[in-house]
């Protein structure tokens, strides 16, 4: 038997294979004669397996997919170039299964598109009423919800494309004008109610010309209900607004309380005196290891004492701090002491004890005011924030140089014995 003879799909003529013709697809030739006739034949038989698998590999995948219509493309593809497989075997069987799965495919895509349409046209009847809805929050969301669904849907038929994607754009194109048309007019009228606010803030600027302190905060708290009687307006404007209002405030204070200060001067150096006396009282206190002191009588009497001459309010207060934090740091060591020692503790043992108590407190305060200065800079300096923070930092740097202080004593006095 010849390798003519063995198979109906091919042959060799002149050195080369042939694949026969088939449907309106000529003969072909598909390579040249290598070994034998037989051989040659049987290698391109053989190579119609790889054309049979594609066939069957995007027939078992249509098959298992949800989406068929995508694998349409593939089909026609393969219609369009698999009669130039070089291979031998039955392409006629291979192409009467590819027009089935076109006949399917385009069978599914039509049903699909049909289904499109009816799923686009419900949401076209959702978007008309949205579209006319003056709710702008709620309708924006509708919208893009129905344009997020319109985009997952798939095409529809290509005759009803361009009257159902018009009117979805019309549609969009309305509400998104209305829209911004709405916007554009409240911003506008926004704008008219800012004039409302310019027009208060100028005759806030009235309060400046107030002297007395208690006439001025009444005025301030008359002007403060008509400023919660303004339209409203955006937070961010609002907010604006209210700090000019603040800085006016602040300004016609700041004013009064330097006529009224001009006014108490007079009596500042009496002040000073009674500051001064209870200085001196502190001093001699303090000279005391354990001090037998009420703080807490004369800390309401400096409280009680008027205001002082600026140039030295503030060195007198230190020295007051000093002074009270160093007699409140020996009794609360003396508490400590009388806790820790024993009964029959000599002199001698007990000033040893102090001092030993005294620098592990000190050591707690210098470590403390260490981690304070280092976490410093990372805390966020919000308005008031700063000064608080500094008050913090002055407070931990006294504790350390009050028991310093304390400490030298002590030492002075076992040197002593």
């Amino acid at each position: 038997m010849t390798a003519l003879e063995k198979t109906s799909y091919g042959y060799i003529k002149e050195g080369k294979v042939f694949r026969k013709g088939f449907l309106e697809y000529p003969d072909l030739a598909i390579g040249d004669v290598k070994g034998t006739e037989e051989e040659s034949i049987t290698f391109y038989e053989n190579r119609f397996d790889l054309a049979e698998k594609q066939v069957n590999t995007v027939s078992e995948k249509i098959e298992s997919n949800t989406n068929k219509g995508s694998f349409l493309m593939k089909v026609l593809h393969l219609k369009e170039t698999l009669h130039q497989f070089d291979a031998i075997g039955d392409f006629e069987k291979l192409y009467s299964q590819l027009g089935s799965l076109e006949t399917e495919l385009n069978a599914y895509v039509e049903a699909n598109r049909h289904k499109n349409l009816q799923i686009k046209t419900a949401l076209l009847e959702e978007l008309k009423t949205v579209a006319k809805s003056s709710e702008w929050k709620t309708a924006s969301l509708a919208v893009k919800e129905i344009q997020s669904k319109w985009t997952k849907t798939g095409a529809v038929a290509e005759e009803q494309k361009e009257a159902i994607e018009g009117a979805y754009n019309e549609l969009i194109k309305f509400f998104y004008d209305s829209r911004a048309a709405f916007y554009a007019d409240l911003d506008k009228m926004m704008a008219e109610k800012e004039e409302d606010y310019k027009a208060f803030i100028k005759k806030a600027e009235a309060l400046k010309e107030i002297d007395a302190i208690s006439e001025l905060k009444a005025a301030i708290r008359t002007h403060t209900e008509e400023w919660k009687a303004l339209p409203r307006i955006k937070p961010a404007k609002h907010n604006v607004y209210w700090q000019e209002f603040q800085v006016v405030i602040k300004a016609a204070l700041n004013k009064a309380r330097k006529i009224e200060k001009t006014k108490k001067k007079a009596s500042t150096k009496d002040n000073l005196k009674a500051k001064q006396e209870i200085i001196e009282q502190l001093t001699v206190a303090n000279q005391e290891i354990a001090p037998n002191f009420q703080l807490s009588q004369v800390q309401k009497a400096w409280k009680a004492i008027g205001p002082v001459d600026k140039k030295v309010s503030n060195e007198l207060y230190e020295k007051f701090l000093f002074l009270t934090d160093s007699i409140s740091e020996k009794q609360f060591l003396n508490s400590l002491v009388k806790k820790k020692s024993k009964k029959d503790s000599s002199e001698d043992e007990l000033k040893k004890l102090r001092i030993r108590l005294l620098r592990g407190l000190m050591d707690r305060d210098i470590s403390e005011l260490r981690t304070f200065e280092e976490n410093l800079g990372k805390f966020s300096m919000a308005k008031g924030l700063d000064g608080l923070l500094d008050k913090k930092l002055s407070q931990q740097k006294r504790k350390v140089e009050v028991k310093k202080g304390i400490l030298q004593e002590l030492k002075k006095q076992v040197i002593k014995s």
